[in-house]
């Protein structure tokens, strides 16, 4: 056995045992307790008056921005901020997280089986690819207002050259969606 292969071995034992060593400690050091629930702002403990039913998520979080102390920071306020949202949500009768995530999966269960519709209308047909995506997009879109509207606002990202992913993409097309 020669020195380098020496040196390799005894590498390799240290960070083994090293790795072992970090496994076993941290088994069996005991969990760290739970920082004590924050105490919400007096404005945010204060019962919410109830929201008008016009007021939109970003309204009632300006709303919570303008109540939430301003000295609190960190954690702290954002515990403070999530807690006023949800009360002044629920106040409004938005949905709630919960709720708006089965209405998405729900709408992407439905665009799902939408789009299988369409590229069965033009699987037996001789496309190119690009003109078979165009056919099926355009069939979804006749389909499904909201894909149109998206597809449209895309459309409009690229005319005015805005690169995928980018944030002034994002902010045009989050600005562009809900005007229409």
């Amino acid at each position: 056995m020669n020195a380098k292969s020496l040196l390799k071995a005894a590498a390799i034992g240290a960070g083994l045992t090293i790795l072992l060593i970090g496994i076993a400690v941290a088994q069996t050091t005991p969990p760290a307790p739970a920082a004590p629930p924050v105490a919400a702002p007096p404005a945010a403990a204060a019962p919410a008056a109830p929201s008008p039913p016009t007021m939109t998520r970003r309204e009632i979080a300006d709303a919570c921005r303008a109540e939430i102390k301003a000295d609190l920071r960190g954690p702290e306020r954002r515990e403070a901020m999530r807690q006023c949202v949800e009360k002044k949500r629920e106040s409004a009768g938005l949905n709630r997280r919960e709720d708006r995530r089965a209405d998405r999966e729900t709408r992407r269960g439905e665009r799902r089986a939408m789009m299988q519709e369409c590229r069965k209308e033009f699987a037996e047909q001789r496309l190119t690819e690009a003109e078979r995506r165009d056919a099926i997009q355009g069939c979804l879109a006749k389909k499904d207002p909201r894909f149109a509207r998206m597809q449209e606002c895309r459309k409009q990202a690229e005319e005015k050259k805005l690169e995928r992913g980018s944030r002034e993409f994002r902010q045009h097309m989050r600005s562009c969606n809900q005007a229409g």
